[in-house]
């Protein structure tokens, strides 16, 4: 078996403060580090062969974290990097997401899942076994949909993982959701 650990980059301030990051290099809170070395030690555990991530600031400070047990670098990869922002959002108090707000956005909610499908392909190819993909909300999100949309035959968008979660792909045809929204304290809300 293969799989492709998706982690969402890990708690920013703008996370925090209900920002719209878009590209912008928002560096990682104190919660959002421990929420990432959570699960770097519990992905220490399984044998990983390449680590890959969105280019935006906190994704590889997200991945340079989960790659350090791992003795591995980090591969860029454009494809995975944050939904297209409109400009006049970027950096502005709101929340918008891809599918809810898509006047918000250069791209559309299709573009943002194929090029997410073909990142996920494309590191499903390289051989080797276990891969981790850091990216962001609305692309795993695309991501994540488009797997389980597959396997049901339904059209969901109730899977937005939280900053720094861990959700795991099961690559074959399908590919299955075997975990979603894994993190630090999942009962701390309760």
């Amino acid at each position: 078996m293969k799989f492709l650990f998706v982690v969402r980059h890990g708690d920013t301030k703008a996370n925090e403060q209900g920002i719209n990051a878009g590209p912008l290099d928002y560096p990682m809170s104190k919660r959002g580090k421990k929420s990432i070395e959570y699960i770097a030690d519990e992905l220490s555990k399984t044998k990983i062969d390449r680590i890959y991530a969105s280019p935006v600031f906190r994704a590889q400070e997200t991945a340079k974290i989960l790659a350090k047990p791992h003795m591995l670098e980090v591969e860029t990869l454009e494809g995975v990097t944050e939904a297209k922002l409109k400009r006049e959002f970027v950096g502005k108090k709101g929340r918008e997401h891809i599918l809810t707000d898509p006047q918000a956005f250069d791209e559309t909610y299709e573009q943002l899942q194929s090029r997410m499908i073909e990142a996920a392909e494309k590191i499903g190819k390289v051989r080797g076994s276990n891969a981790i993909l850091v990216s962001h909300g609305d692309p795993i999100a695309a991501l994540l949909n488009y797997v389980v949309e597959r396997t049901s035959g339904k059209n969901y968008y109730v899977l937005h993982p939280e900053a720094g979660s861990l959700s795991v792909l099961e690559y074959g045809e399908p590919m299955k959701l075997h975990s979603f929204n894994y993190h630090r304290k999942p009962f701390s809300r309760f």
